[in-house]
């Protein structure tokens, strides 16, 4: 089971579906206004970002495609995505049951991954009482004050998405299309994280526990490798300790830290990369309406809703709920 910075035993109980669950963008910059792409701001319900993108190229025959962030199935989500501009026309005549394109964007060149501050969710809990918000609204700050486990959501997995990832490594089924290869690394990737990272948690007594030879992402977003331990740099927020996504042409620890790193780190045939391991979850608003808490909060690019509901419950989700 995974392990939590702060011990909670929050009681609800929480389904993803759009009506329940609401995911939007936060962009890091603005749009010129100029340029030849557009960027367009769309609601969709009910389809994967894959699933948008594909609807555009086979419905629309647009070839080029950029996005900064893939977008839960089961949830109302607004997301950007831009197109050449030479597409207006199409654009305007677009119409689908799923998908709104809520505005339009001049800009001097596609979107690509990660460009984003991070996303607003708007979460319904069922099975919740008045007299406990108090409690909850407690709990959340506490997680939001330490910090919670940056660790990947059972979403990135799917529901057997491991077990394939580990027989196309291992060569016992033969997989063709490129893009589902690296997705199923990905997997395996994001599997070696969060072993790494209950690990870390498992070591921790009072707050994430940092060890000397960390590798640390500065607000430039540069890597750094401290011989000390920079602890006040830490708690002030100045830096984020991160965690190794295996691969090639990635920064490592080294000393204490390479110790436990080292016990997953996998010659993946991928570029590696690092990942902050502790995040700090924002709360916008917490309501109660008809016996259900609604949350609304905002969490930095790259790191799930339904980690930070996980953290709350003191329990593990996974695509049919709490384990």
């Amino acid at each position: 089971m995974r392990q939590y910075l702060v011990k909670s035993n929050c009681s609800f109980r929480f389904r993803a579906t759009p009506k329940n669950f609401f995911v939007e963008e936060l962009q890091n910059k603005e749009f010129l206004e100029r340029g030849d792409y557009l960027v367009l701001k769309i609601q969709k319900q009910g389809l994967s970002t894959w699933e948008l993108v594909e609807f555009f190229k086979n419905e629309l025959l647009i070839d080029e495609i950029g996005y900064a962030g893939l977008k839960d199935k089961n949830a109302t989500t607004i997301q950007y995505i831009s197109i050449p501009k030479r597409y207006y026309k199409k654009i305007k005549r677009f119409k689908h049951p799923k998908i709104k394109i809520l505005q339009t964007y001049l800009h001097n060149r596609p979107l690509r991954m990660g460009e984003l501050a991070g996303n607003r969710f708007v979460v319904h809990l069922q099975n919740f009482s008045d007299m406990r918000v108090q409690e909850f609204r407690q709990t959340f700050e506490l997680i939001s004050n330490r910090g919670m486990p940056n660790y990947f959501g059972y979403q990135r997995f799917g529901k057997v998405g491991l077990q394939q990832a580990k027989a196309y490594l291992d060569g016992e089924i033969v997989v063709r299309s490129k893009r589902m290869q690296k997705f199923l690394l990905f997997i395996l990737q994001s599997d070696l994280f969060n072993r790494w990272l209950q690990r870390r948690v498992s070591i921790s007594k009072n707050g994430f526990e940092l060890l000397q030879g960390d590798v640390y992402r500065t607000k430039e977003d540069r890597y750094i490798r401290p011989k000390k331990i920079p602890q006040k740099a830490y708690e002030k927020r100045e830096i984020a300790v991160t965690g190794l996504l295996p691969g090639k042409h990635v920064i490592r620890s080294f000393g204490k830290a390479r110790e436990i790193e080292k016990l997953f780190d996998e010659p993946l045939p991928l570029k590696g990369d690092r990942r902050d391991a502790i995040v700090y979850p924002v709360i916008n608003d917490l309501t109660m309406k008809h016996k259900e808490l609604i949350l609304d909060f905002a969490l930095p690019k790259g790191s799930y809703a339904t980690i930070l509901l996980e953290n709350l419950a003191g329990k593990e989700m996974n695509h049919k709920g709490f384990v």
